[in-house]
């Protein structure tokens, strides 16, 4: 019944057992227990948490598990079964069934998810399902359609791995966009499989050299293409299905692409991002009309000479805002004193967002790019799915007036794809929290709220401290190879989650009104309190500094902290729009050291407008794209994703086309940049 094979296939076996135990050899590191296993712990109810078994310095568990798989993988190509023609033909139709879901669970393996939700793998399924029966329509072979189905679902997400080992972040449909430059920053070199990678493709070669031993053989010739018709129509009405997902309805709000996967399935996950990226034209959208109506416009000049221009620093401050915008808010210390002072003394106002406790990049793609949320695809996030190449923004315009560019970020640099996203974006250089360090570990996923860079930098909680940041934002200023800089920089500290216990914190804020047990809330506002006075010791900095500089600094997004103190805030905030959008807004200032032409109470604006502000002030002349944004502003002075203020603060709904002709056309153009440039 089982012999051993013979001839070339024996060589052929024997060949690819070698090559397997090469590769392995290759890569025998990844089987150290302290090798990164990139799960999130967290990523849902069923998902995987790896329990490493350390003997030694060896992943017993990983090491089991892959010898066992390379065992049965050489037996299968060293050894054949002769069965019986029925017998062969049942073997065959049970493969070609189970077919969807050894793919699904080779792919599992490679990936090291053991567990989804129920209808998150039978969603993932379904993709499997269609692929498989698509082939078989074309070859009318169970065991190809399988063996193929095994062998392209296990490329792709060997590709996706190997991505993820050597940048930081799995593939989204806009890498694809971006192959060539993927490949020039990318030394094959780095390419290597970790244990699960190891596993996995075993496991496939497994099972393609099992599967293709049985065929199911047609005893009555009309059968075949029987068969295949049959496939067809499964395969049609698969697709509909597919099509039909409510891919809304699926989070990819994680700014961590790989806890997305980890969550909704690769193939899901690359589904949701491919249908997210859907950017369809705007109504009557030309480019010549796009065109004739900027060259309408004559770029400005420079008043003066380059040498009077300031340098620019401008700091999102990670979930900065006042709850009381919300409401009458008591607290028993004040949580924002300076920056009350220097708002106080310096331009401010406030400025609507389109995010609610994360989505950052999006608040971020505004400020930079000048575009607004209002005219991009409902519930995308920028930097995800429409960044494909180089796009206008403002680090690429103020490069044109001799500024040195650079982002800042204290955390890993694949959090919202920003090591692809800022190069397109004309940043000369990226310093993340992997920079700020002597000690800086490789990302890991399950880990990325620890303490992980290393022990020479302070942490509020596990987060880089704003104060250490600043630091780190004053050694760029002091080195910087221009005569100006603009430097862009991202705070951390005060991310969500507000639940840290740890002894290295104090939460010394306390809500008094409205009363009740907040202590999410007491959480954030005690690091508002830390990210103020790291605020003071920044600007203290710069008012010793002879070079003019002028610092523009803002919130991303509100918090999310408990809905009952919500509730107690704003108890009708759900009854009027304008009350409901107060908790969409964050607090915004620009400091200088020299004199500005701004004062006072600037109102309300958004991240969009806030860049061209932040050129205004910085006596930066207008090209014709941002004096388009500037007319806009006459009309909308704040955007966001639903829509916008009027000039006398009343709302208007988001609309495919608008009355107001600069409207329209600053719709074409966030098109044009993003899609038709």
């Amino acid at each position: 019944m089982v012999k051993l094979k013979s001839g070339k296939s024996l060589w052929i076996g024997v060949a690819v057992t070698v090559l397997v135990a090469l590769l392995t050899l290759f890569n025998i590191s990844s089987f150290r227990a302290d090798a990164p296993l990139r799960i999130d712990e967290a990523a849902s109810p069923g998902a995987y948490t790896a329990i490493v078994i350390e003997q030694g310095s060896v992943n017993l568990s990983a090491v089991l598990s892959y010898l066992a798989l390379f065992l049965l993988m050489t037996f299968a190509l060293l050894f054949k079964f002769n069965l019986p023609k029925k017998a062969e033909a049942a073997a065959a139709c049970l493969f070609f069934a189970a077919g969807p879901f050894l793919a699904f669970e080779v792919v599992k393996l490679i990936i090291g998810v053991e567990l989804y939700a129920t209808d998150i793998y039978f969603t993932n399924l379904l993709f499997y399902a269609v692929f498989q029966a698509a082939v078989f329509a074309v070859t009318q072979s169970a065991r190809v359609s399988v063996c193929v189905s095994l062998a392209v679902w296990s490329f792709l997400n060997f590709a996706n791995q190997i991505v993820l080992l050597v940048r930081g972040t799995p593939l989204v449909p806009t890498d694809l966009y971006a192959i060539g430059t993927a490949m020039k920053v990318t030394n094959t070199s780095d390419w290597h499989f970790n244990a699960d990678m190891l596993s996995g493709l075993a496991a496939c070669i497994f099972l393609t050299a099992l599967v293709s031993q049985f065929k199911i053989g047609w005893p009555k010739k009309w059968l075949r293409p029987a068969a295949a018709a049959f496939a067809a129509v499964v395969v049609a009405v698969g697709c509909v299905g597919i099509y039909e997902i409510d891919y809304m309805s699926f989070s990819t709000s994680t700014f961590d692409t790989e806890s997305t996967n980890n969550v909704n399935g690769t193939a899901l996950s690359f589904y949701i991002n491919f249908r997210k990226m859907g950017f369809e034209e705007p109504v009557g959208y030309s480019k010549q009309e796009l065109d004739d109506y900027l060259a309408g416009y004559t770029d400005e000049t420079l008043s003066g000479s380059e040498e009077d221009l300031p340098n620019i620093i401008v700091i999102m401050n990670e979930s900065f805002s006042d709850l009381g915008y919300l409401g009458r808010l008591k607290t028993d210390n004040p949580y924002m004193q300076f920056y009350n002072k220097l708002s106080s003394d310096y331009p401010d106002g406030r400025l609507l967002v389109s995010v609610l406790g994360g989505g950052t990049c999006n608040t971020e793609f505004e400020f930079l790019t000048g575009l607004s949320m209002m005219y991009m695809p409902d519930g995308c996030y920028a930097y995800m799915q429409h960044i494909k190449g180089p796009v206008d923004s403002m680090a690429s315009y103020l490069k044109n007036f001799g500024y040195q560019t650079v982002a800042m970020h204290p955390f890993y640099e694949v959090c919202w794809k920003r090591n692809s996203v800022y190069p397109f974006m004309g940043f000369d250089d990226f310093v993340s929290g992997e920079d700020m360090t002597d000690e800086a570990g490789k990302y890991v996923s399950a880990d990325r709220w620890e303490k992980g860079f290393g022990d020479d930098v302070e942490y509020i909680r596990t987060l880089i401290s704003d104060s250490y940041f600043y630091k780190q934002v004053i050694d760029q200023f002091e080195n910087k190879t221009s005569d100006r800089i603009f430097i862009f920089g991202v705070t951390v500290q005060n991310h969500s989650t507000y639940e840290y216990d740890g002894d290295d914190f104090e939460t010394d804020v306390h809500i008094q009104r409205p009363e009740g047990e907040y202590p999410r809330a007491e959480q954030y506002l005690s690091l508002i309190k830390d990210s103020d006075e790291a605020l003071e010791e920044l600007i203290s900095y710069f008012e010793g500094v002879d070079e003019k500089t002028m610092i523009v600094f803002f919130g991303d997004h509100q918090p999310n902290v408990e809905a009952e103190l919500i509730d107690e805030l704003a108890p009708d905030r759900e009854l009027f729009v304008n009350a409901f959008l107060t908790r969409y807004q964050t607090p915004f200032t620009i400091w200088s050291n020299y004199e500005l032409d701004l004062n006072g109470y600037m109102g309300i604006t958004s991240a969009n407008y806030l860049g061209l502000k932040t050129l205004q002030a910085a006596g930066i002349p207008l090209s014709a794209k941002y004096q388009m944004i500037r007319d806009a502003e006459e009309i909308a002075p704040a955007m966001a994703a639903w829509g916008y203020y009027d000039p006398y603060t009343i709302w208007n709904d988001r609309q495919d086309t608008y009355k107001d002709e600069v409207l329209n056309m600053y719709n074409f153009y966030t098109y044009w940049a993003l899609n038709d440039q």
